[in-house]
């Protein structure tokens, strides 16, 4: 039982407390908050790895450690794709946790998860990996590999996800309202292959990017928002449309949506059939940069 005990006390200096300032003028304000609280853990002395919509378009990040210590954060790293950021930090440094293998993260794997209640408040959770299958969010997101596991997040997102040997396998993203699966960790090694691209400031991948919110809908994707100012409003896409098509090719699920658009870069141009009000219209739309757009 001591073992048990220790392993999450020699993982808890790792993790720090974040809390996020969002000028309210920015796109990402409106739909997530000029304030934002999470956790993030230690993947170098100096560098701290979290889930990108806790930092995404901060003007400043308190970040405090277990100790108490303030660390300032002096940049910024955002992948959209992946869902994760990297802190560059000045001040003490972190110890850092072993990063696990990617191959040895399967279903029945025993995890435990710790995050932040508190600036000087750590919480964790334990529980087993349910299954490493794709994910698709509404927000233009795809996984090929998310991690679901059986564990109940206690407290803030961007917590990491050890394996029982306290060995970092993932950051943990999401709370899924699904049985038996209840957080989603984004795996560590999506931050490996796209680490240099991260340490140079510059994504890893450059997308397509149209500025919606699609959802699955009897067979199709039906469009439940758009945002504010992005390339889907500007080519006049609206709540409610249901779309047929992308470039001419069918769609009927999100992973059919992403593909047809993920094919294209930025700047390229999409026609996208819909159906309004009983009738078919095509639209073109001029896709975007988030990473751009979203600075």
């Amino acid at each position: 039982m001591d073992g048990l005990v220790g392993l999450p006390r020699s993982a808890a200096a790792s993790i720090v407390h974040l809390e996020s300032r969002i000028p309210a003028a920015l796109p990402s304000a409106s739909m997530l908050g000029t304030q934002r609280l999470g956790t993030g853990v230690a993947v170098e002395p100096d560098r701290v790895l979290t889930a990108h919509y806790l930092v995404m378009g901060a003007a400043r990040v308190h970040l405090t450690g277990i100790d108490g210590r303030e660390r300032a954060v002096t940049r910024i790293a955002l992948d959209h794709e992946t869902g994760l950021a990297l802190l560059c930090l000045a001040g003490e440094p972190l110890p850092v946790p072993q990063l696990g293998s990617a191959s040895a993260v399967a279903p029945g794997l025993p995890v435990f998860l710790l995050t932040c209640t508190a600036e000087r408040e750590r919480k964790g959770a334990s529980g087993h990996v349910c299954a490493v299958e794709p994910f698709e969010a509404f927000w233009e997101y795809r996984l090929e590999r998310a991690i679901m596991t059986t564990a109940i997040n206690p407290g803030l997102a961007g917590a990491p996800l050890f394996d029982a040997q306290a060995r970092l396998i993932g950051i943990v993203s999401l709370g899924l309202a699904r049985v038996g699966r209840y957080s989603l960790a984004i795996p560590v090694e999506l931050f490996l292959e796209n680490r240099a691209a991260l340490e140079a400031g510059e994504p890893g991948h450059r997308r397509a990017w149209i500025g919606f919110f699609p959802h699955p809908f009897d067979g199709g994707v039906l469009v439940t928002g758009v945002v504010a100012g992005g390339p889907a409003e500007r080519a006049g896409i609206a709540r409610g449309d249901l779309l047929l098509s992308v470039a001419g090719r069918p769609v009927s699920s999100l992973r059919e949506l992403y593909q047809e658009i993920w094919q294209r870069a930025p700047g390229e141009s999409l026609p996208l059939q819909l159906l309004r009000n009983s009738e078919v219209h095509t639209l073109e739309v001029v896709s975007g940069d988030r990473n751009e757009f979203f600075r």
